[in-house]
């Protein structure tokens, strides 16, 4: 900014005010400073330098302090008790230590010692009106999020490094603060107002939720608060950063506390199940995500590799809902014709089971038959992978071979789920058996020889899949083929972005 130029093309619209007894000087400065500000105005002293200001409050004001009639320092109480944003630049033949904490007193932006050279002077009023650029800067910001607040329902909190600076009516009325100082008194630390509540965002020994919310801008969450009448009330929490303003952001509540959906949270199972089965209650929280234009998750695998992008809701209607993605995560989509809708504001994920339609060119896709599902396959705690190339399956139940074709759905370091067109008797949850793999790494087999419990079964249109936990299972082979498969698989996936 020390640039002539620079500092000619920032002041143009800025006015100053140049106080200075000697008149030779004074018209000197006057005609260097008009080349740089769009109004210069001169005065002998300060009684005439105060009722300039008084007329014109300058951005501006420079002066000497030994003048007749009003000093310096007298000048810059009465200028300041006209406008305290002014900034003021004292000129003084006198090094004189006792001025300068004076003047520092005062409030004065800088202290030049006479003679003053130009380069000197120009450096110190590209600073000036630097700082004076930033001030209005924030004036208009500040202006501009006050005029957003008050015309929000939701409560709004504007932070600054977790303190609160700004909070709408809405938010004050909440807590019964009269006046936003008494919300920042009383609000230090904003996060001791959420409740605990399972499901929900609350502070503990383990979790600051006011640092967890600002991690994860633009992400939901469920809180609970107390309010001036000591009820408890249920907000949709985001957290959203101010971009190019370090450490600022804004905290948004709406509340949610009519939709009853509380109890989607609680332990009382029966409840639950109804409230899970209502679609009507599964849209109400779509609708609150897409009102707060927060991200959701979309879950897919592709031969059990997971296929995970961020997405935004463009449209709910009739049933359906329409996301806003990337082409990879549209190509899981078709592959799998379903996806797992994952959200912190979601008590449980939604299961997309129909694929109503797909627009590459606007990147969307539009799904239908949704419903809560309190199990996911994203809760997998290992890699699962559908095998490639030729492989066989030997099931051995005390000893007896089964005799049917089976089929690997996938297959992790722990487990195993077959295909069995029939299940052999005795095959309950928790039996033993004996499982004979043969897999093909670099072209040579992988023999698995392993017993294995039965975890779970699952019984389908036309077959069964079965889960059987591994036991005692040498792993190193198996982690080098689903590792390679994993890459494979990687490679697959990718290659479909240039199709």
């Amino acid at each position: 900014m020390a640039d002539l130029k620079e500092l000619q093309t920032d002041a143009k619209d800025l006015t100053l005010l140049y106080v200075e007894d000697n008149d030779a000087l004074r018209e000197k400065g006057g005609k260097l400073l008009s080349k740089f500000f769009s109004r210069v105005d001169l005065a002998k002293d300060g009684v005439e330098g105060l009722e300039l200001f008084k007329k014109y409050p300058y951005s501006i004001v420079i002066t000497d302090i030994k003048m007749p009639h009003m000093d310096g320092l007298t000048l810059v109480k009465q200028i300041h008790s006209i406008s305290a944003e002014s900034l003021i630049i004292i000129m003084s033949a006198f090094d004189d230590k006792k001025i300068l904490l004076k003047s520092i007193k005062l409030g004065i932006f800088r202290f030049l010692t006479k003679p003053v050279n130009f380069t000197e002077l120009s450096h110190v009023l590209a600073e000036a009106v630097t700082h004076i650029k930033l001030q209005e800067k924030n004036t208009l910001l500040q202006t501009h999020l006050k005029n957003i607040f008050e015309h929000q329902n939701s409560m709004l909190v504007l932070l600054h490094e977790n303190k609160v600076v700004m909070a709408n009516k809405a938010f004050l009325d909440f807590f019964d603060f009269h006046s936003l100082q008494e919300a920042q008194e009383k609000m230090l630390q904003i996060d001791k107002k959420f409740l605990e509540h399972k499901g929900f965002l609350y502070s503990h020994d383990e979790i600051n939720a006011l640092e967890v919310i600002k991690f994860h801008p633009q992400k939901l969450y469920n809180v609970k608060m107390r309010d001036k009448n000591n009820t408890i009330t249920h907000f949709i929490v985001k957290y959203q950063e101010l971009p190019q303003q370090a450490d600022y952001g804004i905290l948004s509540f709406t509340e949610i506390s009519q939709l009853k959906l509380l109890k989607v949270f609680d332990e009382r199972q029966n409840e639950i199940d109804t409230t899970l089965a209502d679609t009507e209650t599964l849209f109400d929280f779509l609708h609150i995500i897409q009102k707060n234009s927060a991200k959701i998750e979309l879950h897919n695998y592709y031969n059990g590799l997971s296929i995970t992008h961020d997405a935004f809701i463009t449209g709910i209607k009739d049933g359906t809902l329409t996301v806003k993605t990337i082409y990879l995560q549209q190509k899981a989509i078709q592959i799998e014709q379903k996806t797992l809708i994952i959200s912190n504001a979601l008590p449980y994920a939604i299961e997309a089971s129909q694929l109503e339609k797909i627009n590459y060119e606007q990147q969307t896709v539009t799904l239908s038959d949704l419903k809560f599902v309190k199990t996911s396959p994203i809760t997998r705690k290992t890699i699962r992978i559908t095998p490639s190339g030729e492989y066989s399956v030997s099931l051995f139940l005390e000893d007896i071979k089964y005799d049917c074709e089976l089929l690997i759905e996938d297959i992790s370091l722990d487990a195993v789920k077959l295909n069995l067109k029939l299940l052999p008797a005795g095959l309950t949850e928790t039996k033993e058996v004996r499982l004979e793999i043969v897999l093909e790494l670099d072209k040579k087999p992988l023999n698995i020889n392993t017993q294995a419990t039965v975890l779970r079964k699952q019984e389908n249109t036309d077959s069964f899949s079965v889960v059987f936990m591994f036991k005692d299972l040498q792993k190193s082979g198996l982690i080098k083929y689903i590792t390679k498969r994993q890459m494979a698989l990687i490679r697959e996936i990718k290659g479909m972005q240039n199709e």
